[in-house]
C-alpha cells in the first residue's frame, strides 16, 4: 500500500502538488485538550512514507488535499472538535462523530474519513452542511490509496477543464483503476472527488491560440465576516505564512489565483461562499 507515496515522490509529479502548513495556534490548542485514538497499523503504514507535518494538495483541484499525520488532530476542527462561545466541544460525546473516525483528507470542506476500528480501514465521506451521516466511499484504505495514485500519475492539465476530463483521457485513467477497483467503486469515487468524465469533448488548452484563450485573475478585496475561515483557506491555497497573508490583506490587490479555464472561477466561488469579497479580471 505504497502507491500514493511512490507517486508523490516522483519528480514528474512535483508540479502537480502543493505542500501546505497548518494553523499552529489552533493545532497546539487542540492538542493540549484532546488526544487522538491509537491509529491502527494500516493507517500508520500508509502514513509512513507520506509527508508528516504538511498537507498535500492536488494543485489542479484547488481544494482537494491530504492531511499530514501530525495534523490529524487539527483536521478534526469543525467536525469532531467544535468551538462555541464556551470553548471547545467534542461532538463524539453526542454521537455525531465516532471516536474511531479519522479525517485524512478533504475536498472543498467535505471530509474523507478513515474508520480505524477495522484493520482494512474503510473510507467514508460526507458533504459539509445539513445532517451529518457519512456514507461508505470504498471498503479499504488500500483501494483509496491506489485510486489517488493513478489519478495523480495520469493527470494532465491539457485534458482537464472545469473539473472534467476529456473522454479519451478519462477512459485511460479508468482502465488503470479497474486493476484494483470495480465499476461501482470507481463511479462513487469520481462522483464525490473532483474527477469527472466530460459530457462533450473539448480542445486541450495548449492547442488553442493565445489570442483566443482568456486568463482569469482572482483578487481578494475583503475577507468578510468570517475572516478566520478565509485566512485558513488562503493559507491552504497560496502556501503563504499567516504573517504574509495578514500583511497582504492590507494591500489593494491580493492576487489569490490565476489560470486558464473555469476551474479558476470555481476557486473564486469557493471564497465567495466563505463570505469574502473577490474581484475577477479576465485578460
Amino acid at each position: 500500500m505504497k502507491n500514493l507515496a511512490h507517486s508523490i515522490s516522483k519528480i514528474e509529479n512535483t508540479s502537480k502538488l502543493r505542500y501546505l502548513g497548518t494553523f499552529n495556534e489552533t493545532k497546539q490548542e487542540l492538542e493540549k485538550i484532546y488526544n487522538l485514538p491509537i491509529l491502527n497499523q494500516t493507517l500508520l503504514k500508509w502514513y509512513s512514507d507520506l509527508p508528516r507535518d504538511k498537507d498535500v494538495m492536488f494543485l489542479w483541484t484547488n481544494d482537494f488535499y491530504l492531511f499530514g499525520i501530525e495534523n490529524l488532530t487539527v483536521a478534526l476542527e469543525g467536525y469532531r472538535f467544535i468551538r462555541d462561545d464556551k470553548g471547545w466541544i467534542d461532538s463524539s460525546e453526542t454521537l455525531k462523530w465516532q471516536e474511531n473516525w479519522i479525517n485524512i483528507a478533504s475536498w472543498s470542506g467535505n471530509p474523507v474519513i478513515a474508520d480505524i476500528s477495522k484493520e482494512e480501514t474503510p473510507i467514508y465521506y460526507d458533504y459539509a452542511g445539513g445532517d451529518f451521516s457519512p456514507k461508505l466511499l470504498v471498503d479499504s484504505l488500500e483501494k483509496f490509496d491506489y485510486f489517488l495514485s493513478v489519478w495523480l500519475d495520469t493527470h494532465e492539465d491539457r485534458y482537464y477543464k472545469s473539473g472534467e476530463y476529456q473522454s479519451d483521457f478519462f477512459n485511460y485513467m479508468e482502465k488503470e483503476w479497474k486493476v484494483k477497483l470495480h465499476n461501482e467503486e470507481i463511479k462513487l469515487l469520481c462522483d464525490f472527488l473532483p474527477v469527472a468524465k466530460s459530457k462533450v469533448s473539448f480542445v486541450p488548452i495548449d492547442s488553442k491560440t493565445n489570442g483566443k484563450v482568456k486568463k482569469y485573475y482572482v483578487y481578494l478585496e475583503h475577507p468578510g465576516d468570517h475572516k478566520s475561515k478565509v485566512i485558513l483557506a488562503l493559507k491552504k491555497e497560496t502556501g503563504l505564512s499567516f504573517e504574509e497573508i495578514l500583511n497582504r490583506l492590507n494591500s489593494n490587490e491580493f492576487l489569490i489565483a490565476e489560470g486558464y479555464g473555469e476551474n479558476t472561477l470555481v476557486l473564486a466561488n469557493y471564497f465567495i461562499s466563505l463570505g469574502a469579497n473577490v474581484k475577477i479580471k479576465k485578460i
